[in-house]
């Protein structure tokens, strides 16, 4: 599969989060805590979404960063169905409910999984890529410390 294809994928993924988490911050308004936090991941992810468009510029732009990559997009594509299907729920989520599904969504492997295979098959691009892996951790670790702080026990990874 061409790197541009999975490219593509992931900021698909990373738009769908991002509207996600909005909805959730408008969702959450009366909460302002919980809706701060969906509200910065909001704009975190529309950022990531804006990186890995550009990835696909330098991609697009350059002969030796175009190249095929072995990924299967099945765990993206899950979990891009997941955010769909999580912001299209006809009754928003609690809380509780929002915190645990975005802690799943963030601690898939979807997206480290396919950043792996990107670097691996263009190591011209990992930096760019490690940029977002560092802020998905930010993200799990935001979190978990909110779901602590309010006594909502949630999966571990």
């Amino acid at each position: 599969m061409h790197i541009d294809a999975v490219l593509r994928k992931l900021g698909e993924l990373e738009r769908s989060l991002a509207d996600l988490y909005g909805w959730w911050s408008e969702v959450f308004a009366a909460d302002e805590e919980a809706a701060f936090v969906f509200f910065k991941m909001k704009g975190e992810e529309k950022a990531h979404a804006g990186l890995v468009d550009y990835q696909r510029k330098l991609v697009q732009n350059s002969p030796a960063l175009s190249v095929d990559v072995s990924f299967d997009l099945t765990e993206v594509e899950a979990a891009l169905a997941r955010a769909k299907s999580l912001r299209g729920a006809a009754v928003p989520p609690t809380v509780a409910e929002a915190l645990a599904e975005a802690l799943k969504i963030e601690r898939s492997a979807a997206e480290s999984h396919c950043r792996n295979a990107l670097k691996l098959a263009s190591p011209g691009i990992a930096r760019l890529l490690d940029a977002l892996g560092g802020e998905d951790k930010l993200h799990v670790a935001r979190l978990a410390e909110l779901a602590e702080r309010r006594g909502i026990t949630v999966a571990p990874a």
